[in-house]
């Protein structure tokens, strides 16, 4: 499994928590490494941690949007990427925020991309 399929399974793990907190899909992780799932683990466990924190974050870098009227996939991907720039630290800017992009292209609407772009660059500027 590649770093990026780790990421993907982070975020739909937590995207899959936004609709049902108590569980999630362990089938997921049948085919990741040991380095792939301490990874995502790590990004779950600062999920659980720091979601209030995160949230508040995005509340105050979003123009014209609430955290509540963002789609739960855009949510889910910014917050893989916020946990991985403010808690992991382990992966360069650029290329948390391209892999974002990746995500919202593969996942999400047509402006999605564009979307998470912008908010995670004015973040992290």
């Amino acid at each position: 499994m590649k770093r990026s399929d780790a990421r993907e399974l982070a975020f739909k793990t937590i995207y899959s928590k936004f609709f049902n907190p108590e569980e999630y899909n362990t089938n997921m992780f049948d085919k990741a490494n040991e380095a792939d799932l301490n990874f995502t683990s790590n990004i779950l466990n600062n999920f659980g941690a720091h979601y209030s924190e995160i949230n508040q974050l995005l509340t105050n870098h979003l123009k014209g949007y609430t955290v509540d009227r963002l789609y739960k996939i855009d949510l889910a991907i910014l917050v893989v990427a916020i946990i991985e720039l403010n808690y992991i630290k382990e992966n360069p800017k650029e290329v948390v925020i391209n892999e974002a992009v990746e995500l919202a292209k593969k996942f999400s609407t047509e402006k999605s991309p564009k979307f998470i772009n912008g908010v995670l660059a004015d973040i992290f500027k």
